[in-house]
């Protein structure tokens, strides 16, 4: 794919999210007021990564349709609640995001925490939306990856966490980073698919924590290919959340920005860690190799982060 083939191709996705978010904000009933402390939030857009991966493992299967697109900006508004908390001075207390003031430094820290409140319940509501058949949407999955098995599990590690060495650093990477990548992943494959929740929530049984026995989702998966992809779609969210908190680390150090302790950089060298980057992005382009659809834009988002 050429470089303005992509382009035009991730443009196309972000004018859609960017509509379909702009719509959501005007049919809530806050003031215009506080309706404006959330547009500030959501727009200017960053990558727009999160819903782009959901849309694009929906649409290797099935057209997207309302709902996919409803669910991935539910995503994107479930991100933009967690960097709104994360930039607050009880945190990471940032000052600017994506090159503007982070909201607590533009309308006050009491206006910033109702606004990331304000998104995770908007989020919660979008998730939990039903499908035309009425079964459940992407919202079981945002109930395992967003709590103590993924988000704030990452940041509450990230804040008082111990961190000894690089496994524990990669294990927090998973929860914080990691979680929502892959949970774009998995529920647009499962969407696109319509795909029996339960079956894959029986999968995710066999994860650490979960309840089932890993020998007996070994057999699931071998007698259904819809699991099968299923399975290949989460190593490819786990694969590449983690490459990409590894990129993020290593661009920061090589344009000599000031490393945070929670960064890869301060438990290898250069040359390792864009060893490790890479890697991780080789393991993400693997679990493309079985699928049938066209993984064109995939790969080449994965081409994009790396780092030579």
């Amino acid at each position: 794919m050429k470089i303005e083939e992509y382009k035009r191709y991730t443009d196309g996705y972000k004018e859609q999210i960017d509509a379909e978010l702009k719509k959501i904000l005007g049919e809530l009933n806050y003031s215009a007021e506080f309706k404006e402390v959330l547009e500030y939030a959501l727009f200017p857009s960053g990558k727009r990564l999160r819903p782009i991966l959901m849309l694009e493992w929906h649409n290797l299967f099935a057209p997207a349709d309302y709902y996919a697109l409803r669910y991935a900006c539910g995503l994107e508004i479930l991100h933009t609640y967690s960097l709104i908390h994360d930039d607050m001075p009880c945190m990471d207390n940032d000052d600017y995001r994506r090159g503007k003031l982070t909201v607590h430094k533009k309308y006050g820290e009491g206006t910033a925490l109702l606004a990331g409140d304000a998104l995770l319940d908007l989020a919660y509501r979008i998730l939990s939306m039903p499908t035309p058949s009425f079964e459940v949407g992407p919202f079981w999955m945002f109930k395992e990856l967003c709590g103590d098995m993924g988000l704030i599990q990452g940041q509450y590690c990230d804040l008082y966490g111990k961190i000894d060495n690089l496994n524990d650093l990669l294990d927090m990477c998973r929860h914080k980073t990691g979680a929502l990548i892959k949970l774009a992943c998995i529920s647009g494959y499962a969407l696109g698919n319509n795909l029996d929740y339960k079956k894959c929530n029986a999968i995710m049984g066999a994860q650490p924590g979960g309840t089932k026995d890993s020998a007996d989702v070994s057999s699931d998966v071998s007698n259904d290919g819809l699991l099968l992809n299923y399975v290949l779609a989460s190593g490819f969210g786990e694969a590449f959340g983690a490459a990409f908190q590894l990129y993020d680390d290593i661009s920061e150090y090589i344009d000599g920005e000031k490393i945070s302790s929670t960064s890869v950089m301060n438990y290898v060298d250069l040359d390792e860690a864009k060893k490790m980057l890479n890697t991780l992005l080789g393991d993400a382009a693997d679990t493309l190799e079985p699928l049938s659809g066209d993984t064109t834009y995939l790969r080449e988002l994965l081409n994009r982060f790396i780092i030579v």
